[in-house]
């Protein structure tokens, strides 16, 4: 028996017992236990459990003479009906397994956009969203990287009529947000000065930070969001309301 032919079988869900019985089986033809044991080299006991089960998967059959089985392999084409047997209950349920992982797949999304056009990329989402958008730790780095795009941005967030709520660094410029016509924006004690923003808006959240190369982790997840929007809330009562 060849060491390639035992490998091939045993990727079919074969163990390494019932691939050499099965092979030795096809060397002798039909033979008693003990017989098909020596020519295997594998423990008698072995040898009848082994049988039992390539018996339950028709790889192998016996007849009875003089009170003694003797067992003998069936043709090698059983082993592709078997492989079709499995393709076919595969099929069966390939469906139901398809829409369980696309549930789970719209369920909870990561994204991640880089550089100045997955930035830009990231807040076309959030205004075509048509959501309440939530801004946390909001630094006026997006208008000092994209003062074009930005200015345009404010418009599309007017005209949509999209309320705004943002919670300012304590060093953050606060001239942009004046524009928001359905804003509400508070700034935040000394103390919450960070350069990593969190954006809030539908069942999405995101992480951004302005890096030379800026990058933004976007997050389709109710559960998550729900978390950042219950740090928003008490961070919110901790804010004092902009004055221009």
């Amino acid at each position: 028996m060849k060491p390639e032919h035992i490998k091939i079988l045993q990727t079919l869900g074969l163990t390494a017992t019932e691939t050499k019985i099965y092979l030795a089986l096809l060397e002798i033809g039909k033979a008693l236990a003990g017989a098909i044991a020596e020519k295997a080299q594998i423990h008698r006991r072995n040898t009848y459990d082994a049988l039992e089960q390539l018996l339950q998967y028709g790889l192998v059959s016996y007849t009875i003479s003089n009170n003694k089985k003797y067992w003998a392999a069936t043709h090698p084409n059983k082993i592709m009906l078997i492989i079709k047997e499995r393709q076919n209950l595969l099929s069966s349920i390939l469906s139901e397994l398809t829409l369980k992982y696309n549930s789970v797949k719209l369920k909870q999304r990561v994204e991640v956009f880089e550089g100045l056009g997955g930035m830009k990329t990231f807040f076309d989402d959030m205004a075509n969203s048509k959501k309440e958008i939530i801004m946390m730790f909001a630094t006026a780095k997006a208008y000092a990287r994209m003062p074009y795009y930005m200015a345009n941005w404010d418009r599309r967030i007017n005209k949509a009529k999209i309320n705004i709520k943002v919670l300012l660094n304590y060093n953050a410029p606060k001239e942009h947000y004046k524009n928001y016509k359905y804003g509400n924006v508070k700034i935040l004690p000394k103390t919450f000065v960070t350069p990593t923003q969190i954006f809030i808006y539908g069942n999405k959240s995101a992480v951004a930070i302005w890096a030379e190369e800026p990058i933004a982790t976007l997050i389709s997840n109710k559960e998550i969001t729900d978390g950042f929007r219950k740090y928003f809330i008490f961070l919110w009562g901790l804010g004092r309301k902009v004055i221009y």
